[in-house]
């Protein structure tokens, strides 16, 4: 996982929390990767921030090979992607057993200070 890049004032900023998609139902996670990846193509800077169950989808070989593909895209155009801490422990998982295209752990207070950015707006899926 890379250092996550800090918030800049001077570029649009999206900040997608991600907190009602699960493992069971993949296909949850169409609507806000499309979002993400068409924001990216725009020069948005985009993080989806994985909270709740959501962060279990993230876990390596949870993702089936369509839904990695769209992760990767997304990646591929600048989205970073961070999991919860707290989600983390509540799911059972380690930060080490997520995909290689995670930014890294950040929790509610870097998520806010994202999204509280100026220019910066929120979606939640």
């Amino acid at each position: 996982m890379s250092e996550p890049s800090l918030p800049t004032a001077s570029v649009p900023r999206l900040v997608i929390l991600l907190n009602s998609a699960r493992v069971e139902a993949p296909e949850s996670m169409a609507i806000p990767l499309r979002y993400a990846v068409t924001a990216a193509a725009m020069d948005v800077a985009v993080e989806m921030h994985a909270v709740s169950r959501s962060v279990a989808l993230f876990r390596r070989g949870a993702a089936d090979a369509a839904l990695l593909a769209q992760i990767r895209q997304a990646v591929a155009l600048g989205v970073e992607l961070f999991a919860c801490p707290v989600a983390l422990t509540e799911q059972g998982c380690r930060a080490d057993e997520l995909i290689d295209e995670m930014a890294g752990v950040r929790g509610a207070a870097s998520l806010l200070v994202a999204g509280l950015e100026p220019g910066a707006r929120f979606m939640v899926f």
